[in-house]
């Protein structure tokens, strides 16, 4: 023991001067090894924008939609001490031109481990050139229009979407904003995601017998689009309209027609010496009957694919038109259901189906109204006859001694009943 203590007290300046000494050279050692490391996705944020301007990807928290790459090059020790998200890299944009290539040096790092000092151990910064374009910000409201997809519900029929547009209102660089504008947003809804009890659930609270059209109102999870490149979240729709979005459905029933339907033969001039009124009537048999001189179809029919309001708004104005022609040229006469003085059923439909509706302003009065009005051409267009569920009415028709004779396959005759 007592040597060990004589170790160190002889000559024990030079010793310690040899120690120093040491350590000197194996900090300066130490600090000579160098390394380089690659970091990947680090994110770059922005700060003092000048007022009325933003940087093309800027998100709403400050940082740039994208990430870079960097390579690190220092202090060995605390260069390979370094992991993704350790660090952040700071732009300062306030005397920026509008257009540069950004060259980052270590003094952009910052550092988010408080146990990493980077400044002092960090000689170089390289990384792959990108260019930061400054932007006047420009706000305007962008056309969302609405894409279906999917089956309806099981017992229903999709039939349309209000409103059937939308606009959302963004802030963003003015070219990209422009951009958006000229090209629109589209917000897909599918039909998978909505349950029949959900459809059910509703048409009970609806007051009978017009609880056949039912509205799904979008839930707010689904009011949301995405506006890219603004943004890589969706964002929620911000049209005061938007709480008003539903999808209309009907309810699929076989509707009973009430009464007979009038028949309206149509003769072309181009037969009329041949084929008229007097010399080809319309015979009267088991399936036509004449009431005041009209002839009616006397068979029961059934309504399907249009509401109960449409049928009660168009029911005495519907007919059984056929067109007469030569037997040499048809066997079987053509027929179709018309409707008699369609724009004024038209418009009494458009008037009770607003009428259902909370008032509106004045343009959204109006689009309303042709948004109904597509829809009753939609049901006009649609409306089909049956006899049965499983029968739809055919009306074989021809020229049979003087007379245009019907005959409907299938049928029960009013009167049989």
């Amino acid at each position: 023991m007592e040597s060990l203590i004589n170790f160190f007290l002889n000559q024990w300046q030079r010793k310690l001067f040899a120690l120093l000494t040491a350590l000197v050279i194996w900090f300066s050692v130490s600090y000579s090894i160098t390394a380089t490391k690659t970091l990947t996705s680090v994110p770059v944020r922005i700060i003092n924008l000048p007022l009325h301007k933003t940087v093309q990807g800027l998100l709403p928290n400050g940082f740039l939609n994208r990430r870079i790459t960097l390579s690190l090059t220092g202090t060995k020790d605390v260069v390979e001490q370094i992991e993704p998200g350790d660090l952040e890299v700071l732009l300062d944009v306030s005397n920026q031109p509008s257009e540069w290539v950004v060259q980052i040096t270590k003094k952009n790092l910052v550092s988010l481990n408080p146990n990493l000092n980077l400044l002092p151990h960090i000689s170089s910064v390289t990384n792959p050139e990108f260019v930061l374009k400054m932007s006047t910000i420009l706000t305007e409201h962008v056309l969302v229009t609405f894409h279906i997809q999917g089956t309806a519900p099981e017992g229903y029929e999709y039939l349309d979407i209000w409103p059937v547009t939308l606009t959302q209102t963004i802030s963003g660089p003015q070219e990209q904003v422009l951009d958006l504008k000229d090209k629109g947003l589209e917000l897909v809804f599918n039909l998978n995601n909505i349950k029949k009890e959900q459809l059910d659930a509703y048409r009970g609270t609806l007051e009978a017998p017009y609880n056949d059209e039912v509205a799904f109102y979008i839930p707010d999870p689904w009011k949301k689009i995405l506006i890219s490149p603004l943004s890589q979240i969706p964002e929620a729709l911000n049209d005061p309209e938007a709480y008003d979005l539903h999808l209309t459905f009907l309810k699929k029933e076989f509707l009973p027609i009430k009464g007979e339907l009038p028949i309206l033969v149509f003769y072309p001039l181009k037969y009329g010496a041949t084929l008229n009124p007097k010399n080809t009537p319309l015979g009267a048999n088991a399936f036509v009957q004449y009431t005041h001189d009209i002839p009616v179809l006397k068979v029961p029919l059934l309504a399907s694919q249009v509401s109960k309001l449409f049928l009660d708004t168009v029911h005495d104005s519907l007919e059984i038109d056929l067109v007469a022609a030569p037997k040499s040229e048809r066997e079987s006469l053509e027929w179709d259901v018309g409707f008699v003085d369609e724009k004024h059923i038209e418009d009494t439909y458009v008037a009770l189906m607003l009428e259902t509706i909370k008032p509106l302003s004045d343009t959204l009065t109006q689009e309303r109204e042709r948004y109904l009005r597509k829809r009753f051409g939609s049901y006009a267009k649609k409306f089909t006859l049956l006899l049965t569920p499983e029968h739809p009415l055919i009306i074989n028709s021809s020229l049979e001694e003087g007379k245009i004779i019907i005959q409907v396959p299938d049928a029960v005759t009013t009167d049989a009943r």
